[in-house]
């Protein structure tokens, strides 16, 4: 490694009193950069030729003693980068010499974030959604250290803060997840920016989004739901307020319900998302397609899709409204629209499931892929950037798939009761039916083995008790 420090002043920057800053020179591996030392000498005392403080004047020796120290400073700086194995730049010597000695204010991180929030508002692709979250994880980082400098943030730090996110807050995966996201996105640009020396997540991994279980309807109950909007008994449905201080103790909610099951309907038929749902007009029906921009991630990355209008999602769609919009009210916020969908599901609808919005997509997804779809035009429908993405859903019905055919070792564990006969086969012995007695009145009943093909036909006889009636091989009448 090449290395120098020498002492220098800027001629150039003479003020009003005749003096010059006092500067160290750092040059390490070609690359240069100035140090200031905080103190100022006048431009008298200063022999340019030679980069040195004049001999003789006033206070020589102090001076010199003093610029002795700040390179011995800046000796033991690299030296202690070297013993580490560390990477020695200009910037980092020369951000550690100034953090060390206080000669220049440590710029402050919040102070940092909230200007490059309020730059990306204006001039970024970035949706104001997310800038909103943003915003709240920089108030929750406040609560945890007040003060909080651009120099503070290490590894150590970021374990800190992930143990408060988590024990003391006691909050989930995805939400730790996000805001450490949050964290590693503005110290990279603080890195990029020269600010910083070392990056806090070279060595430091965040993890990846853990994936909560695809909670879904099944067909069965997307037609439970179906029914009880078109019988409109939602629309009897009544609020009871258990505050003392309400004049009336019932309130009509009904129509707010049938309009909530209406919207949630048709995300289940189309797989489009609550945003997506609120911006839906007249104006994205395209002949027999509904052609969205969908509104999730940055503005410079937004998808369109096209999803094919059937007769279920033209139902519920009112596509003749003069307004524009294909909702006769508008839709309301996400959590508002959760808390009535809750009471839908499980009160009105009776099923047991915690299902929130954002299930219609999941609904759409895995019906699609039951409905033998192909992955690649769900993936394009839902607006997947990525295929992976997408086969999330198709796991989900792998394992649909198996817990239905495990019904099939059920059958064969099932122990027979006294009414019931299995018939078997005469020629390869495997069990072809079972059925009780009771309910079969002819007495010859014509079978092929599925497992051998043989035809034959099957005789009841009258007064037959044995649970295990062998079958007779088949004659013509």
């Amino acid at each position: 490694m090449r290395y120098t420090v020498n002492f220098d002043c800027k001629t150039h920057h003479t003020g009003k009193d005749g003096k010059i800053p006092m500067l160290l020179r750092v040059s390490v591996n070609g690359q240069h950069d100035y140090i200031n030392l905080g103190k100022r000498l006048k431009r008298l005392h200063y022999d340019e030729d030679n980069k040195c403080v004049k001999p003789g004047i006033t206070g020589y020796g102090s001076i010199a003693a003093f610029i002795t120290r700040q390179k011995a400073k800046i000796d033991k700086i690299v030296e202690d980068f070297e013993k580490k194995n560390e990477i020695v730049t200009v910037q980092r010597v020369k951000e550690t010499y100034e953090k060390e000695t206080g000669k220049v204010k440590s710029i402050g991180f919040y102070d940092f974030v909230e200007e490059t929030i309020k730059y990306e508002r204006q001039f970024s692709g970035i949706s104001s959604k997310t800038l909103d979250h943003y915003v709240n994880d920089l108030d929750k980082l406040k609560v945890f250290k007040p003060k909080l400098s651009i120099h503070d943030i290490n590894k150590e730090f970021l374990d800190q803060y992930k143990t408060y996110l988590k024990d003391t807050l006691g909050q989930a995966k995805n939400t730790v997840y996000h805001a450490l996201c949050f964290l590693r996105k503005y110290t990279k640009k603080l890195y990029d920016d020269g600010k910083i020396s070392k990056y806090p997540f070279a060595d430091y991994t965040v993890g990846q989004p853990h994936l909560s279980e695809v909670e879904h309807l099944t067909p069965g109950e997307i037609n439970q739901l179906h029914a009880l909007y078109d019988s409109k008994e939602l629309t009897k449905a009544v609020r009871v307020s258990e505050s003392k201080y309400t004049k009336y103790k019932e309130f009509p909610v009904g129509e707010k319900y049938q309009e909530v099951l209406r919207y949630f309907l048709v995300a289940c038929y189309c797989g489009l998302r609550h945003s997506d749902i609120k911006t839906l007009c007249r104006k994205d029906i395209k002949g027999d397609y509904i052609v969205k921009e969908m509104q999730k991630g940055r503005l410079d990355r937004k998808k369109t899709v096209r999803i094919p209008l059937r007769k279920r999602l033209i139902s519920l769609l009112d596509v003749k409204n003069p307004k524009g919009v294909l909702f006769e009210n508008p839709v309301m916020e996400d959590s508002q629209t959760n808390k009535y969908l809750k009471k839908i599901v499980q009160e009105h609808a009776k099923i047991n499931k915690h299902i929130t919005f954002h299930c219609s997509r999941h609904t759409f997804a895995v019906t699609s892929l039951l409905l033998g779809i192909k992955i690649e035009v769900v993936s394009d429908i839902l607006g997947h950037s990525e295929l992976t993405t997408t086969q999330r859903y198709a796991k989900v019905v792998d394992e649909l798939r198996e817990k239905e055919m495990n019904k099939w070792d059920k059958l064969a564990q099932e122990e027979l009761n006294d009414n019931d006969c299995l018939v078997i086969c005469p020629t390869c012995e495997n069990t072809v039916m079972k059925f009780e007695k009771d309910i079969v009145k002819l007495n010859k009943i014509p079978l092929v083995c599925q497992h051998c093909s043989t035809a034959f036909l099957y005789n009841l006889s009258k007064g037959i008790s044995e649970p295990v009636i062998k079958a007779v091989q088949a004659v013509s009448e």
